[in-house]
């Protein structure tokens, strides 16, 4: 497993029985910067990455957005493709954008 120090902006989780499948899953929204290799690009973008289970994301909920946080993750394949799932994240402090008047917690 590997831990990273990541900006979170967001979460979306969901915990439930939709006609009979009993689903339990969540996503954290990462920023991540773009290519700029190639010259053709420059910022940041958000990549959604899935959580094993909602409470993963759901125990953030109390947070304001964004936030840095270590989130722990879990790299699987299946022998051609990779994917990472988050396994667990702990905030470490609230990011303050500019404009923002609400303090940093």
């Amino acid at each position: 497993m590997a831990v990273e120090k990541v900006k979170v902006t967001g979460i979306k989780f969901f915990k439930g029985n939709v006609e009979g499948t009993d689903y339990d899953n969540g996503n954290i929204f990462v920023e991540e910067a773009l290519d700029f290799t190639t010259g053709r690009a420059k910022g940041f973008a958000t990549t959604m990455y899935k959580c094993g289970k909602a409470e993963v994301a759901q125990g953030l909920m109390h947070n304001e957005f964004p936030l840095i946080a270590e989130v722990e993750f879990l790299r699987v394949t299946n022998g051609d493709t990779t994917k990472n799932i988050v396994v667990s994240v702990r905030p470490i402090e609230r990011v303050v954008e500019p404009g923002d008047k609400r303090k940093a917690a």
